[in-house]
């Protein structure tokens, strides 16, 4: 029986975690900044490879409508295509 009421502190000890006193410690803070980092980097670069197709969307609806010929069509995409970041 004295083997049992001396392992108590040691018990004691293991299950109280001393690192933040049993609140939710520093990953309370560190999880949610890093999801939203994590949100905001795909928006930007789901942005940046959109945002350039317009001008090749719009260019190929003036080509539909015949406002254009296919040289002028080829010689603008390559313009777009080289600008392009």
């Amino acid at each position: 029986m004295n083997t049992i009421l001396s392992l108590a502190p040691v018990t004691e000890l293991i299950a109280h975690d001393r690192w933040n006193d049993g609140g939710p410690g520093p990953w309370f803070l560190v999880f949610p900044i890093l999801f939203w980092t994590a949100v905001i980097v795909v928006l930007v670069l789901a942005r940046r490879r959109f945002q350039g197709r317009h001008g090749e969307g719009t260019l190929r609806d003036v080509y539909a409508r015949g406002e254009i010929t296919e040289a002028e069509y080829r010689a603008r995409l390559a313009v777009l295509r080289e600008t392009r970041r």
